[in-house]
């Protein structure tokens, strides 16, 4: 039993690190307050630091309002020809399909330049919901889910810890 015990003890300490890094990582879920001073966890305070304004440029420059037009099109060329013809028939008699054409390339220059603005504010007011929910929602979900995918390296992190207190053991024993 004595023989066995050392080489358990350090395979244990092996499982336990790799199962407190995860751990680590996500405790507390929410923060609390310990003698005056704010904890929260590694993942809080790293996604308490991202800043929507970083990304924003990125979304907003470029290619990327070049790429949504065929779906703005698509999506204004069904509103002119079926649903306000659904919604106001009278407007149908009125409407042609050179109407629409300059209707939809009115509607597409305006929306070329409301766009980054228009994705500016919805990102600013989306964005303090969103750590929010990553913060205090997410983060159990993810460490579930890590702790589930590490399980194989707990196992052999337990089984290493196991061969290496078997080492020190004889090691001690050879002493």
């Amino acid at each position: 039993m004595h023989i066995i015990l050392l080489p358990l003890l350090v395979a244990c300490f092996g499982w336990l690190i790799s199962w407190g890094f995860i751990k680590i990582l996500f405790f507390p879920h929410q923060s609390i307050r310990l003698a005056g001073r704010q904890w929260q966890s590694l993942f809080s305070k790293k996604a308490g630091q991202i800043s929507i304004g970083q990304i924003l440029p990125e979304l907003t420059q470029g290619d990327s309002f070049q790429k949504l037009l065929p779906f703005i099109d698509a999506k204004l060329n069904e509103f002119f020809k079926e649903r306000l013809v659904q919604k106001m028939p009278v407007i149908s008699m009125f409407i042609g399909d050179k109407t629409i054409t300059q209707l939809k390339e009115v509607f597409l220059e305006e929306l070329a330049q409301i766009f980054p603005d228009l994705l500016s504010e919805f990102t600013q007011s989306s964005a303090n919901t969103f750590l929010l929910n990553l913060e205090t929602k997410w983060s159990k979900k993810i460490e579930q889910y890590l702790l589930k995918a590490s399980q194989k390296i707990r196992i052999m992190a337990f089984c290493l810890g196991f061969i290496w207190g078997l080492i020190l053991q004889f090691i001690l024993s050879t002493l």
